[in-house]
């Protein structure tokens, strides 16, 4: 696994996929390509902004990468501008402090944090979206309930911490934040914001029954919700799955993201 600090393994799978992504969106990492700044002190608090000129009328796609909340970086994300910039999509790429070191709380606040870092450069009418992949969509959900947003796209989401790895929900939880009290499918909030809720036919279970539960739980909040099944795709090559070439997804996104102008 290419690794920019001293984060441990992940599966071989895991591992494998994180070494495609990296090398996929090394391109962007350039200065030519890309905005690189810190919206904080921790070598985590960076953020990437695509492209490299932005032009605040288009929507913003705050993008939350994955990881089990442990593992992770922003440069795993870049390479879906691939995609997105045919929607002329700003593409922003937060990171976030990461497990066990940091809790659940923490990471909420890193990801409001890059928003609000944001919004104070390009100004606080920006039409915003936050997407997430897995435990990202777990902090999309939460940050899309403290601060304003246009939609939000969740993918492969944890939304039952109850069901998940008691490994990295331990390392995330304390006596004030358990893990019924920050699973989505408990959670009494009201979410009425236009959702695209994705996961993949080929994942593990886990992912497919949690994101059916949580779907039925808001379909019927916003008449633009919409889902969509990547079939024959795994957990991990679910973004490499985000392209033109995938015909029903790319008819799917680009009605949901039109209803949202």
């Amino acid at each position: 696994m290419i690794r920019f600090d001293d984060q441990p393994p992940m599966s071989p799978a895991a591992d494998k996929w994180a070494n495609s992504a990296l090398k996929k969106s090394e391109k962007y990492r350039d200065k030519d390509a890309s905005n690189l700044s810190y919206y904080g002190k921790n070598k985590h608090q960076r953020l990437y902004e695509l492209p490299r000129i932005i032009n605040k009328e288009n929507i913003f796609l705050f993008y939350i990468h994955g990881g089990a909340w442990e593992f992770g970086y922003p440069e795993w994300v870049l390479f879906t501008f691939d995609y997105f910039k045919n929607y002329e999509i700003n593409l922003i790429a937060p990171g976030y402090r990461l497990s066990p070191q940091f809790k659940f709380v923490d990471q909420l606040e890193d990801i409001k944090n890059s928003i609000n870092y944001v919004k104070k450069k390009y100004g606080n009418d920006i039409k915003i979206v936050i997407s997430g992949h897995s435990a990202g969509a777990h902090l999309a959900y939460y940050a899309s309930k403290e601060i304003k947003v246009n939609g939000l796209m969740l993918s492969s989401g944890v939304y039952d911490l109850t069901a998940y790895a008691k490994k990295y929900v331990d390392q995330i939880t304390d006596n004030k934040f358990t893990a019924k009290l920050i699973s989505p499918i408990f959670d009494s909030y009201d979410l009425t914001i236009p959702v695209l809720l994705t996961y993949s036919s080929d994942e593990e279970k886990v992912y497919i029954n949690q994101s059916e539960d949580f779907y039925n739980k808001i379909k019927d909040k916003n008449k633009k919700n919409k889902k969509f099944i990547f079939n024959n795709i795994d957990h991990y090559h679910e973004l490499n799955a985000m392209n033109k070439n995938n015909i029903a997804w790319d008819n799917i996104y680009n009605k949901w993201l039109n209803s949202l102008i």
